[in-house]
């Protein structure tokens, strides 16, 4: 009972103490997000939506077309040119979000209306431009006219215009193809003939085309997802790794209460009501062993709620968190036995236990070196903290049970090691 009331005295000082608080929440979770400012978001933070800018495309349409072919038998137009095709493929409505076009009368006013800055592409299509479609005849390509410091959007016209001549090219192919197999057959084809399969395979691409639509323009889902992931590992870890480290911190403050109450003899007049100093350990480290453990709750809360972080199942949690308190708690009073003045402790804040924690913490630092992250996890073995965090991270990843319960008992050889020493050196202390 004696060890229960030390340790609520102990608790209802560890939360009166504003510096106490900061270390406890305020500065674990302020360098987690100063890490998630530093990486650009968090694992919650919405994806932004993929989208390209519209580009302002003008158009001169030059193109003589060829009174021989009919280009778009669908219409009531004999005269329809390959450069009209061309031009109300642009204009599509599916294009809209692509490109804005507006045409003009000739190539000199599409390239000034580029040099001017009104348009960022000019699409010129030359006056031979339907022969070169149909007949593979020279002088027909399609000029494009850009602004020089634009890669995206010239390049999506390009593609364009690269789709268009490309069906026209597939038709003349094929025109070709099937002339010369019916002429090594010995069959002579009549005109008529071609022209009614070559209609057959335009009408069966058209088709292609509107069900297929002409451009599209995707993200890569596959890159995002790696990246989202990346990111979240990079903050579960460095959340896991500064809780970690500060419930250490948090666990040498508290059994610094003991050399304190030294100071002011409480702890003396404490003896003289034939208070055992294995009591006293027990409910200073039953204090400890409660604010670690609330600490560590609320971390998990916050940063769940601020940074997305997923911790894992309850049980793997309960595992983790009670095995951490306990070491923590018997390191804070392992530590404090050495010592035997308040003045002492601020060299172990600043040695021994920054040092451990930074050595646990060597696998967060190289984490994306996997060589490297290797030889860290195995260095941040040789010190309890390390444990601590390969714990979490088993929780976390989702680890078979067995290989948590093998850390968390390495924890609790550890926090029972610590624990005796401690005790004992503090009892021949007080005797």
């Amino acid at each position: 009972m004696k060890a229960l009331d030390i340790a609520l005295k102990d608790l209802r000082h560890s939360f009166t103490s504003l510096f106490g608080l900061m270390f406890m929440f305020a500065i674990p979770l302020l360098m987690v997000g100063l890490f998630t400012v530093a990486f650009g978001g968090t694992s919650t933070s919405k994806p932004q939506a993929f989208s390209i800018p519209v580009t302002k495309v003008v158009l001169a349409n030059l193109d003589a077309g060829d009174q021989t072919h009919d280009l778009d038998p669908t219409d009531t137009d004999p005269s329809t040119t390959a450069g009209d095709i061309l031009a109300h493929l642009f204009t599509s409505d599916e294009l809209t979000s692509l490109v804005a076009v507006t045409t003009v009368a000739s190539a000199d006013e599409a390239r000034t209306a580029v040099d001017k800055r009104m348009a960022e592409v000019a699409v010129i299509i030359p006056p031979a431009f339907t022969k070169a479609c149909v007949e593979g005849a020279a002088g027909g390509a399609v000029e494009v006219y850009q602004d020089p410091t634009l890669t995206l959007g010239p390049g999506i016209v390009r593609a364009i215009i690269s789709q268009s001549v490309d069906e026209f090219t597939s038709v003349r192919v094929m025109q070709a193809t099937l002339t010369k197999g019916l002429t090594t057959a010995g069959i002579a084809p009549s005109p008529e003939k071609v022209a009614q399969a070559v209609q057959r395979f335009i009408n069966e691409t058209i088709k292609t085309q509107n069900t297929s639509g002409s451009l599209e323009v995707e993200a890569p889902p596959m890159k995002q997802q790696k990246s989202a992931s990346i990111l979240a590992t990079i903050l579960a870890v460095s959340m896991a790794g500064m809780m970690v480290f500060y419930v250490f911190y948090t666990g040498t403050a508290g059994a610094e209460s003991i050399l304190l109450e030294q100071e002011q003899g409480t702890l003396q007049r404490l003896f003289t009501t034939r208070t055992a100093p294995t009591t006293v350990m027990q409910g200073k480290m039953l204090a400890i062993l409660l604010t670690t453990i609330i600490q560590m709750i609320v971390l998990m809360l916050a940063s769940a709620l601020a940074f997305g972080i997923r911790w894992g199942g309850i049980l793997p949690i309960a595992i983790a968190l009670v095995s951490t308190g306990l070491c923590a708690s018997a390191f804070g009073i392992f530590l404090m036995s050495f010592l035997k003045t308040t003045r002492q402790a601020g060299v172990v804040f600043g040695g021994v236990v920054t040092a451990t924690g930074m050595l646990a913490l060597v696998s967060v630092f190289t984490m994306s070196v996997p060589s490297a992250a290797r030889l860290g996890q195995q260095i941040a073995l040789f010190v309890p903290q390390g444990w601590s965090l390969l714990a979490f991270r088993q929780v976390m990843d989702g680890a078979p049970v067995g290989r948590l319960l093998t850390s968390a008992a390495v924890l609790l050889a550890w926090t029972a090691v610590m624990f005796l020493i401690g005790r004992t050196r503090m009892a021949r202390r007080f005797a």
